[in-house]
C-alpha cells in the first residue's frame, strides 16, 4: 500500500477520537465510585461504628491513611500507563506510601514483641478479613479495568499489577475498618499484605486481557507477512 492510498483511506474511514481525561481526573472518578461502595460495605459489616470512633491509636489511622494513599497513587500510575507518552515517573508514585504502609505494620510488630515477647509475633488465622478484602475489591476492580480499556495498555503486566495494588489498598482499608480488632499486628502484616500481593499478582496476569493492542508498525508486520 502506497502512502497516498493510506492517507486517502484514513481521511475517508477514520472515526473521530475523543481524548481521554487526565489520569488525575479519571482517578478522582474511580475513587468516588470506589469510596461510595467501600463506605457502604464498612457500614454494613462493622459491628458498630462507635467502635471505630473509639479507636485512639495513631498508628492504626496512619496505617489506613498509608494504605489509602497507596491505592490512590497506584491508580494514578495505572491510568497514566495507558496514555502513550505518559510520564514514566508515575510508576514511582506508589513507592513511598507503600513503604510507609509496610513500615507502619513492621513497627507495630516490633511494639507487640517489646510488650508481649514472642506471643506478640504469633500469626492467627484471618479468613474473614480476606473475604472482606475480596468483596471490597469487586467494584473498584471493575471500574478501573473499564477505565484502563479506554486507553492503550502497552505494558499490560505492569499496568495490571499497579491497578491491582490500587484495588488492594482500598480493600485493606475496608477490611481494617470493618474488623479493626486483631490479636497481633503480625496477623495484619501476613494476611492483609499477603492478600494485597495476591490481588496484585492476579491483576498482573489479567492485564494481558485488557485489550489486544498492536505494538508493531504496520510496515513491519507487512514485511514479515511478505517474507513468510
Amino acid at each position: 500500500m502506497q502512502t497516498d492510498e493510506l492517507i486517502q483511506i484514513l481521511a475517508r474511514d477514520a472515526a473521530p477520537v475523543r481524548r481521554l481525561a487526565s489520569p488525575w481526573r479519571r482517578t478522582a472518578i474511580w475513587l468516588a465510585i470506589s469510596l461510595t461502595y467501600v463506605s457502604l460495605l464498612v457500614v454494613l459489616m462493622s459491628p458498630t461504628l462507635a467502635q471505630l470512633a473509639g479507636i485512639r491509636a495513631p498508628r492504626f489511622w496512619l496505617e489506613q491513611a498509608a494504605a489509602l494513599t497507596t491505592g490512590i497513587a497506584a491508580a494514578v500510575a495505572a491510568l497514566t500507563s495507558v496514555v502513550p507518552g505518559g510520564s514514566r515517573r508515575a510508576w514511582l508514585l506508589p513507592a513511598a506510601p507503600a513503604a510507609l504502609w509496610i513500615g507502619t505494620l513492621v513497627w507495630g510488630c516490633v511494639q507487640d514483641w517489646m510488650v508481649r515477647g514472642p506471643a506478640g509475633l504469633v500469626v492467627y488465622s484471618d479468613w474473614p478479613c480476606v473475604a472482606a478484602m475480596i468483596l471490597a475489591a469487586l467494584v473498584p476492580a471493575t471500574a478501573i479495568a473499564f477505565m484502563l480499556r479506554l486507553g492503550a495498555p502497552l505494558t499490560p503486566l505492569a499496568t495490571g499489577a499497579v491497578a491491582g495494588l490500587a484495588v488492594a489498598g482500598l480493600s485493606n482499608v475496608t477490611a481494617c475498618l470493618s474488623r479493626p480488632a486483631h490479636a497481633t499486628t503480625a496477623t495484619v502484616l501476613v494476611w492483609h499484605v499477603g492478600t494485597a500481593a495476591g490481588v496484585a499478582c492476579i491483576a498482573a496476569w489479567a492485564g494481558q486481557y485488557l485489550r489486544e493492542w498492536p505494538t508493531d508498525p504496520p510496515s513491519a508486520a507487512g514485511s514479515r507477512a511478505a517474507a513468510g
